[in-house]
């Protein structure tokens, strides 16, 4: 065997030198998840750097174990509890650069006098430049924030109960200045800003005297700048799956009042131009009656039913636009149409479910 001369060695790990950054970043491209089950109990887990945006002492971020943990045994915890109001402990992920991505966690909030805050970072600079979207759970709110220079601006939020003592997940998608929130599966937040374009670190962030335990955070790097495709609700995947079924059906219409509306539209069909509309009056008479409403519509049926979930309770109304069967009179259309319901109520937990992506 040919022995390399020492120049030549030296040149071989000059390019490994090189090449190996290069190669670390083509080994990120997919889906990457902290796992702290061989970490030390009691100690800072491996593959992150700690840091703090504000004022008040650094965090204290441990591995402990958590027998209610969705990945048991063990959880990474933010344990210190100092109350400065506007400290922020980070824990930042070694070696990550996204730019698009879908970043998420399971948290939940043990304690906190000032505060109960737990959040994501992503395109993270440095310790004092960076978005977090957090929850808190004394507040109970959602929030999405760019800090700059260590200032911290609201441009997004929403409200709802967040639950302390209990574990959550929390999930951002990031494309180009687009960025949706999800809580629990539900999205909460959509909204734009330009402020950090560029690749940064990911991480988790809680506040003041915050004390929170973090499981399973896992971060997809997307395929490429790409804007948003708009989120399926639960309510959009019924009507589809109906449509399907029955090709008779020339038109679909779910109308519901969303969460925090006053109105009830169509929040879901088979037709795209019809998403959004506000209900008519037949609509509306189906619903607060528990009526059946049947008009011709051409040669077709146009049905409006109350719509109910599967513990029988009205939630709205739904209208169908059928094809007649051969000789089909106004009965027969609405008792079809009656069949064609049922099959979608038991499927209906609840109204809020509806809402879900």
């Amino acid at each position: 065997m040919k022995t390399l001369h020492h120049r030549e060695a030296r040149f071989l790990l000059g390019i490994c030198l090189v090449l190996g950054p290069v190669l670390m970043l083509s080994a990120q491209s997919g889906e990457k998840k902290w796992s702290l089950d061989s970490d030390t109990e009691g100690k800072p887990p491996a593959g992150f750097t700690f840091a703090r945006t504000g004022q008040g002492s650094e965090g204290q971020w441990v591995v402990k174990k958590d027998d209610s943990a969705p990945s048991k045994p063990q959880v990474l915890a933010q344990t210190s509890q100092d109350k400065t109001d506007y400290r922020f402990p980070l824990a930042i992920a070694e070696g990550t650069s996204y730019t698009d991505f879908t970043l998420s966690v399971k948290f939940k909030t043990i304690s906190g006098e000032v505060d109960q805050g737990a959040g994501l970072v992503f395109r993270l600079r440095d310790k004092d430049n960076y978005y977090v979207v957090r929850a808190n759970a004394l507040e109970d709110n959602y929030r999405l924030y760019h800090v700059v220079s260590g200032r911290r601006v609201q441009f997004a939020g929403a409200n709802f109960k967040v639950t302390p003592q209990a574990w959550h997940e929390m999930r951002v998608e990031a494309r180009g200045s687009e960025f949706r929130c999800y809580f629990d599966g539900e999205l909460k937040i959509t909204a734009q800003d330009n402020t950090f374009k560029d690749a940064g670190k990911v991480g988790l962030w809680t506040k003041a005297d915050s004390v929170i335990y973090f499981d399973d955070l896992i971060v997809q790097e997307a395929g490429g700048r790409s804007a948003l495709a708009p989120p399926k609700t639960q309510a959009q995947k019924l009507v589809d799956e109906l449509a399907k079924k029955h090709p008779e059906l020339v038109r679909i219409g779910l109308h519901v009042t969303p969460p925090g509306s006053a109105d009830n539209i169509i929040v879901a069909s088979n037709v795209a131009a019809k998403i959004g509309q506000k209900s008519d009056p037949e609509d509306l008479q189906a619903m607060k009656t528990g009526r059946v409403v049947v008009l011709k519509e051409g040669a077709n049926f146009d049905v409006t039913l109350p719509l109910h979930d599967a513990a029988g309770k009205v939630i709205g109304a739904i209208g169908l636009t059928l094809k007649p069967s051969g000789g089909e009179k106004e009965a027969g259309a609405k008792r079809r149409a009656q069949a064609i319901v049922g099959e979608l109520e038991k499927q209906i937990a609840s109204k809020d479910g509806l809402f879900r992506s």
